[in-house]
């Protein structure tokens, strides 16, 4: 970003909504570790059956029984996903907060390929969670594409191999 040159706001709120999701998993990344140790889970399972709401849904109660039943192997797993989520949020919303070109396109891409997911699991079960998640989803993608067309009309593309390509045969 050069002096005068300011940051788009819809960029910087993208970057830290990105850097809030690897915030958000990486400390569930240590809570999903915490797991691991028997009294901790038990504790956790004492806690959760004291809250109301898991009592009188079968559904919590299943979740609660399955996030502090779940084997050591299986908690590790979930642990490793989840910060290799939080890395990826992480380095788009840095490379966002730069203004990096190539942040730009990692998030097209990365959040491109969640959006069959999301659309597969608000046909499952529809939630207004779910319906917000894939509309916030699919306005960053709409948003970034935009920018990126726009910028390229501009000549400002990113200096792909082509630009690199003219610029090193002209004399």
């Amino acid at each position: 970003m050069t002096e005068g040159e300011s940051r788009p706001a819809i960029l910087t709120l993208i970057a830290l909504f990105r850097l809030t999701k690897a915030l958000v998993l990486m400390a569930a990344v240590v809570g999903v570790l915490r797991l691991i140790d028997p009294d901790v889970a038990a504790h956790v399972h004492s806690w959760l059956a004291t809250l109301p709401f898991v009592d009188r849904y079968p559904g919590w109660q299943s979740a609660a029984r399955r996030l502090t039943g779940a084997s050591r192997r299986r908690l590790e797993i979930v642990a490793a996903v989840a910060a290799a989520y939080a890395l990826l949020f992480a380095i788009e919303g840095v490379g966002l907060w730069l203004r990096k070109v190539w942040a730009e396109y990692l998030t097209i891409v990365a959040t491109t390929s969640f959006v069959p997911f999301e659309v597969y699991e608000l046909a499952r079960r529809f939630t207004p969670l779910r319906l917000g998640a894939l509309v916030v989803n699919v306005a960053i993608v709409a948003y970034l594409v935009v920018r990126r067309v726009r910028a390229h009309r501009r000549g400002h593309g990113g200096g792909g191999v082509r630009s690199r390509l003219a610029s090193a045969s002209s004399p």
